[in-house]
This record gives C-alpha cells, sequence and structure tokens, in this order.
C-alpha cells in the first residue's frame, strides 16, 4: 500500500514524486520503460526560457530556470560529479512582429528579474553577424516556388535574454531527480505497465502491473505523457478539456560556427518568423533544430501513442533544416539526423492541466505540450501542494489552490492550469 502511485516517470513524474516525499508522503512511481526519463522525455531539447504570452507561465518558468541555476541545491546532493548542466549562452527569440504584447511580455519578464532586452534588426546583425535578418514571413513549404523569394522586408526587431539557455540533458536530469526521490524514500516501479486500474470502495486505487504484481493507493496522479489518455480511459475518468499525442521531429544538424575563436556563440533561437527553432549540442559542435508549427504544416497527430513512426523523415528534417538555413545561411543541409518523439498538447491553448478530477483522489499533469521540462520541478511542488488541498478537503474547483514560488515571490492561482478552463491565447507552438 502507498499514499500516492504516479503513472510516468518521466521529468515531471519524477519532479512530483521528489516533492510529495519531502513532504512525507508515501509514493511509488511505476513506468512501464526499464529506466527513468525514456518516454517523451527523452525527445525534449530541454531549453529554458521566459518568453510567454501569460503572466503566469513567464512566472512558472522564471522559478524553474532559478532552480536549474542551482541544480545541486535543489536536490540536496554533495556529489556534483554526475548532474545536469544548465548552459546560458542567452536566446533570441524573434516574433512575428514587435506590437503591445511583445512589449507587456518583456515588460513582466523584467518585473521578475530576468535579463532580457529588445533588440532592433539593427542590433541583431551587429550581435550576430551570422544571422541573416530579413524577415522570411509568410512561412512556405520548402517545395513552394516561393520559397527562396526575398521578402524586401526586415524582422521588426527580436527579444534577447541574457541568461536563458538549456539543460544538458534532460535525460542526466531525470535520473538526478530519480535519485534525489530515491534518497527520500520514493519507490519505483520500472519495466512494468499499468494494465488494469480498479476503484476499490472508499476511492482507494488498486493497480494491476504488467509483471503480475498489484499496487493498492490511496490517491493516483497520472502523468503519462502521450499515453495520459489511454490511463484517464482505464481509470473510468473523461475530461471537459482535450489532449492529443502529437509526433514531432528535430532535427541534429552541423554548427557552422564551432570552429570560429573569438566570435560570438551561436545562441538558442526561437524564430516564430521563420517557423524554427535551435539551440547548440554536443559542447556546441551541433546544433537541434525544431519546429514551431507554421501553418502551411500539418501537424502529425497519432491516434495510437503505441503505434506511430518513431524514425525521423527525410521531408521533416529538409523542412526544418532549409528553414533554418535561411535565418543561418553557413548552415548546410547535411546527412539525415534526428530523432522523433511524442508530446502529450493540450488543444485548446497548449499549456498543461495540472488539476483534480471529479473522480476523488485521481489527479492529472498532462497535456504538457512540449514546452514544459523548463517548469517541471515547479510543476512538481504545484501538484504537491494541489494534492495536499484537495486530500485536506478544500474545494479546488470553487476557490482555486494559490501557491506563492519561493524564488520568485510570485502567486500562482493554479485554476490557471484546470482542466475546466476556456481556451485562451496562446502561440500554439513547441519551443523545447
Amino acid at each position: 500500500m502507498t499514499d500516492v502511485a504516479i503513472i510516468g516517470a518521466g521529468v515531471i513524474g519524477c519532479s512530483i514524486a521528489l516533492e510529495l516525499a519531502r513532504r512525507d508522503v508515501s509514493t511509488t512511481v511505476i513506468d512501464r520503460h526499464g529506466a527513468v526519463g525514456h518516454g517523451s522525455t527523452s525527445a525534449s531539447c530541454g531549453i529554458v526560457r521566459r518568453y510567454y504570452s501569460t503572466p503566469t507561465m513567464t512566472a512558472m518558468a522564471q522559478e524553474g530556470a532559478l532552480v536549474w541555476a542551482d541544480w545541486q541545491s535543489y536536490l540536496g546532493t554533495d556529489d556534483a560529479s554526475e548532474l545536469a548542466r544548465f548552459e546560458r549562452p542567452g536566446m533570441l527569440f524573434i516574433p512575428p512582429k514587435i506590437d503591445e504584447s511583445v512589449q507587456r511580455t518583456l515588460a513582466h519578464m523584467r518585473e521578475l528579474g530576468v535579463d532580457a532586452e529588445l533588440l532592433s534588426p539593427e542590433e541583431v546583425a551587429r550581435r550576430f553577424p551570422f544571422l541573416e535578418t530579413a524577415s522570411q514571413s509568410p512561412i512556405r513549404s520548402p517545395h513552394d516556388d516561393d520559397f527562396f523569394r526575398a521578402t524586401g522586408r526586415s524582422i521588426e526587431g527580436a527579444v534577447f535574454e541574457a541568461d536563458a539557455g538549456y539543460v544538458v540533458s534532460p535525460l542526466l536530469a531525470t535520473q538526478n531527480l530519480h535519485a534525489a526521490a530515491q534518497v527520500a524514500g520514493v519507490g519505483f516501479r520500472l519495466g512494468c505497465g499499468v494494465v488494469r486500474v480498479q476503484v476499490e470502495a472508499g476511492n482507494r486505487f488498486q493497480l494491476e502491473l504488467s509483471d503480475g504484481t498489484a499496487l493498492d493507493a490511496a490517491v493516483l496522479v497520472n502523468v503519462a505523457g502521450p499515453h495520459s489518455g489511454v490511463v484517464n480511459r482505464m481509470v473510468g475518468v473523461s475530461l471537459p478539456i482535450e489532449t492529443r499525442p502529437l509526433r514531432r521531429e528535430v532535427a541534429a544538424i552541423r554548427n557552422p560556427r564551432f570552429t570560429e575563436p573569438g566570435e560570438p556563440p551561436v545562441p538558442v533561437v526561437g524564430d516564430v518568423d521563420s517557423g524554427v527553432y535551435w539551440r547548440p549540442e554536443s559542447g556546441g559542435r551541433d546544433l537541434l533544430v525544431g519546429s514551431l508549427d507554421p501553418q502551411c504544416d500539418v501537424l502529425e497527430w497519432v491516434a495510437d501513442p503505441d503505434d506511430w513512426n518513431t524514425n525521423c523523415t527525410e521531408a521533416g528534417y529538409e523542412r526544418q533544416v532549409m528553414r533554418t538555413m535561411k535565418r543561418f545561411p553557413e548552415v548546410d543541409l547535411d546527412k539525415r539526423r534526428g530523432i522523433a518523439g511524442l508530446y502529450d498538447v493540450t488543444l485548446c491553448d497548449w499549456h498543461p492541466v495540472l488539476d483534480r478530477t471529479d473522480l476523488p483522489g485521481y489527479y492529472v499533469a498532462m497535456g504538457t505540450s512540449g514546452s514544459s521540462f523548463k517548469t517541471a520541478p515547479v510543476i512538481g511542488a504545484v501538484m504537491a501542494e494541489l494534492i495536499a488541498a484537495c486530500e485536506a478537503g478544500h474545494d479546488h474547483d470553487a476557490v482555486p489552490v494559490r501557491i506563492q514560488l519561493p524564488r520568485t515571490g510570485f502567486e500562482v492561482d493554479v485554476g490557471f492550469f484546470s482542466r475546466l478552463r476556456e481556451g485562451r491565447m496562446s502561440s500554439g507552438t513547441v519551443l523545447g
């Protein structure tokens, strides 16, 4: 018997487990993979940036960045030899236009202590002379006859986060959380999936596992990523908000600036104007390139998370790299390399669902939409507080739980992540 059973041993599942254990809650994590972080976490680029259109997400991201910057202390370990690293070459975010919403986002970032500034096209060219400042909008397919036609316009500017970057590596970070959680008393059942969930009298859960064993729990938390819908159906719960698995590809290419001594480092780039993002990899030798889902591309929704193409495609690789070449002309169309993964996307706004459900004792942390790695430790704390409040009798649906983030001081209304929320404005993209 365990107080809480968590289905999913990715970076978020392990974060929730650690935070629960630190609150003296008996916790067991279950995952069908034989090791932690081998689901959608393994396909994350681990980008840590704060540029979000909503203050809550900006604050969550800043809180997460402060955790990653103090990772050893957060884990509570004396051994720094095998810890994930937060590399901070900065991040250049190129929006389609510089308008009032960009100014509002920038102002909120600064209020939270983020070192961010608005650059003119001329300043972008001066700081990053290897980047082309011509606008690439409207974004086209590489097979469009007008793909290489010059627009005759410049980008309007860019936002630069001086201390943004990425974590090396998401898998190692999850292993670090796994180790810290074990020290805190969390049990892990790896290599055995959940095949059946029975809701017993008193709303206790009996989980039948693929190795033939069973586990009883007072509370069940669904953190199964792309399989979260499968788990909901297994439990018999339907949510009013829709999530769906999305297949994504990330290309790996040679960084043409790696051997240039004295040159400014290649930053993380979120180029909405071109429809791609990238970050350095392998000590800066390579770049990882992903898509920002321009409207001309067809999203690859997956009906069955156990049946999808796990290989990178020539078309996906070519599309992402050729768009990168228009912003970074020194890039070459190398031999195809990369990874494919599944992300669990919340269709209405691409923000995570962190909530209780209509079934007492059953909670979800799902729909993280491929961009929640950076906030995983914060989501862990949010879910731990939410579970504690609801299990103590608090009506979260009527009066949403509020949590003050310890590092930024920002008070999060957890109702922002409610399963009952209305759709809100979002970029509707995966960046990281």
